[in-house]
């Protein structure tokens, strides 16, 4: 191990100090600020560290490079994903499929909204192999992948069922759709047809996919 990773291996979150952890905060919420009006491609150590009101070296301390505090912060958006998901426990029973294809999609765009510029570039990154933001997103699509398989596994229009690997399959198509017009609904702002009406098509699209009404 070189003296670097040493000294970055020692500010880890959990062996910092109070002050320490204080300074972590302050980078990862200057990033933040920094990300509503610059890309994250174009982040810099340096914008973020006079962003936080500290030195270009410190925030080497806490951090190994601009990627390593976009990493944080995905973190940070994805476990607020999964919090935001199990609180509203849904897709639990196929008689509830409509009411609850609208909650979650309700919840996603919020969480977008909020994350716009950091789950884009976690996307982007998974998309691009990278293994840190690869398990991230893999984190959030099975939370979601899980339900809808067992719910398409005994859906009450399917004769014969489905069997688990193709269940499993159709969820990812579903899951990768919603996910990736999430995306785009945030980084299109000119479509001609607005996110709500795009929102209750996906709803609609997800009741008849896997207990249709009638």
């Amino acid at each position: 191990m070189t003296r670097a990773d040493a000294l970055f291996r020692s500010s880890s979150p959990h062996a910092l100090g109070r002050k320490g952890r204080e300074t972590r905060q302050r980078l990862v919420d200057a990033a933040a600020l920094l990300l509503t009006s610059t890309s994250p491609i174009d982040l810099t150590a340096m914008a973020i560290a006079a962003e936080a009101g500290t030195a270009s070296a410190t925030f080497y301390v806490y951090f190994r490079d601009v990627q390593d505090i976009l990493y944080a912060l995905s973190e940070a958006a994805t476990e607020d994903m999964l919090a935001a998901f199990s609180k509203l426990d849904i897709f639990r029973s196929n008689a509830r499929v409509a009411e609850d294809s609208e909650a979650f999609l309700k919840m996603l765009a919020e969480q977008w909204e909020r994350h716009n510029a950091v789950l884009y570039y976690r996307m982007m990154e998974a998309d691009r192999g990278d293994p840190r933001f690869t398990k991230l997103r893999g984190r959030w699509a099975e939370a979601v992948l899980s339900r809808f398989w067992e719910l398409l596994k005994r859906a009450p229009h399917l004769e014969p069922p489905l069997d688990e690997t193709d269940a499993y399959a159709e969820s990812i198509v579903l899951f990768a759709s919603i996910e990736r017009l999430a995306a785009a609904v945030h980084r299109e702002p000119r479509l001609t047809i607005s996110a709500q009406r795009i929102r209750a098509a996906q709803a609609r699209i997800l009741t008849r996919m896997i207990a249709p009404q009638g």
